[in-house]
């Protein structure tokens, strides 16, 4: 049985060793290789890492086991691996009936496509609001949208796993990603929420889904943030999107409107419960697909990795990877 064994920074040999089983030609890289096809891959990482090999793994049908060893780990916790050792359950298990397909489970991924290009608005229209419908069409074609500076040219196309994002939290991301890993899985990332709160000037962002044959602006205004999810947290243990499920064939909506820093100083807490949503400044919905769009523009993170600048499409690739998980 050949097997990929991806490992990210904060992995070593050792790690690798209890997986080296008998049977197993384990190779170690930091990629998997074009054209390369094991029967079996490892990634030894937070979600940034499993984030950098969801291209190369989406739609290869390759069972995936994720060992969490990173500073955030969150979308190994959403496939019910809580630590370690319940990788090295979970693969022992795995390697030893490896046609029991109880230990496979396809799950979605995310979809960010950049739209590089932005048109004028037409005089007669404000800034953030959608114009006359024009047609779209799905799958390999290219997208038309009624949104005033939204191109009908698709270019660039991303995967992530957990949650993306742009505003408070991207910026946050940021911060963290700048932080030491031993100070990011302690408390980090609230510590580098708060640093951007300091100097945070909330943007007017939009947020339109596509139904009935047209865009439709959901949210729009001036506002903290936009995540839309995948599985429920990200920054180790933030339950941004509590409701999120990893095989439903939707993204999670969590949108943040403007309010004071001292309400969002209070706010913050909830977030680690999921309560947050039930909170009046929140928009929480569901939806396959969306446009997000913002003035002035701003960056969009994913899995905690810097993806682009907005405005970008958003959607869903249905059963897009093969992982490995408990019974």
């Amino acid at each position: 049985m050949r097997v990929a064994a991806l490992v990210g920074p904060r992995a070593n040999d050792k790690h690798l060793e209890p997986f080296r089983l008998s049977g197993i030609n384990l190779f170690k890289g930091n990629e998997l290789d074009p054209g390369d096809d094991p029967d079996a891959v490892l990634i030894f990482g937070g979600d940034g890492t499993v984030h950098r090999q969801l291209r190369a793994l989406a739609n290869s049908k390759i069972p995936t086991l994720v060992v969490p060893t990173g500073s955030g780990n969150d979308f190994a916790h959403a496939l019910g691996i809580q630590g370690f050792k319940d990788a090295v359950n979970v693969w022992r298990l795995f390697t030893a009936m490896r046609t029991d397909a109880r230990h496979l489970r396809d799950v979605d991924l995310g979809t960010i496509t950049e739209l590089r290009e932005r048109l004028e608005p037409p005089p007669e229209q404000p800034a953030l609001k959608a114009v006359n419908p024009r047609s779209r069409m799905m799958g390999q074609t290219i997208m038309q949208s009624n949104l005033h500076h939204v191109t009908d040219r698709m270019a660039h196309h991303h995967y992530f796993c957990c949650i993306a994002g742009a505003g408070l939290d991207a910026d946050a991301n940021k911060r963290a990603n700048a932080m030491p890993a031993w100070l990011r899985s302690r408390g980090g990332y609230v510590i580098a929420a708060l640093r951007a709160l300091a100097a945070f000037q909330a943007p007017q962002i939009a947020v339109s889904s596509w139904h009935d044959d047209a865009w439709h602006t959901r949210c729009s205004g001036q506002s903290l943030l936009c995540a839309f999810a995948n599985a429920p947290a990200y920054g180790d243990g933030m339950k941004m999107a509590p409701g999120a499920q990893l095989d439903d064939g939707l993204l999670n909506v969590c949108y943040v409107r403007n309010i004071s820093k001292l309400k969002v100083m209070r706010f913050l807490p909830t977030i680690f419960s999921g309560a947050h949503v039930e909170l009046e400044p929140v928009t929480y919905f569901q939806t396959s697909n969306l446009v997000l769009e913002s003035e002035p523009q701003l960056e969009v993170y994913a899995d905690g990795e810097y993806i682009c600048r907005t405005p970008v499409e958003a959607g869903i690739a249905a059963a897009a990877l093969r992982v490995i998980v408990p019974w």
